[in-house]
C-alpha cells in the first residue's frame, strides 16, 4: 500500500491528465481550495464537498491493481456511490453508468457544475 505523500502524488498527477474533471462524471473537481470552487460555481461548502478531488483505484489492489496507471482522479461522490454499490462494479461499466444515465445528470448536484 503507497504511502499518504505517494497516493497524493499519484492523485495530483492523475487530476492533471483529467484536466481536474472526474474520471466518471467529469464533474469538475478541487483539490486546495474548496470557498474558492463553491464561489465559482455557486454552490454552499456542504454541496462543494462532493466535488473534492480523491485518487481512486481503476483495478482494487487487492485485485491486482498497482499504482501510477491505476490511479485516477475522481470526485468524492463518484468514489464513494462506486463502493456502496451491491457487488463489485467494474470502473469502466461505473463509468458508462454515470455518464449514460439521464437521472444522474438531472441531480441538482451535477446539473451545477456541468459545463
Amino acid at each position: 500500500m503507497p504511502n499518504n505523500h505517494k497516493l497524493r502524488r499519484f492523485r495530483k498527477a492523475a487530476a492533471r491528465r483529467q484536466q481536474h474533471r472526474c474520471h466518471y462524471c467529469d464533474a469538475p473537481m478541487w483539490t486546495r481550495n474548496p470557498w474558492q470552487f463553491a464561489q465559482r460555481h455557486g454552490l454552499t461548502l456542504e454541496d462543494c464537498a462532493h466535488f473534492q478531488c480523491t485518487a481512486e483505484h481503476v483495478v482494487a489492489r487487492r485485485d491486482g491493481g498497482g499504482e501510477v496507471r491505476n490511479i485516477v482522479a475522481a470526485c468524492r461522490y463518484c468514489n464513494i456511490a462506486r463502493h456502496q454499490m451491491e457487488g463489485p462494479f467494474a470502473a469502466d461499466d461505473y463509468r458508462e453508468r454515470v455518464r449514460n444515465d439521464p437521472a444522474w445528470r438531472t441531480t441538482t448536484l451535477m446539473r451545477t457544475v456541468t459545463p
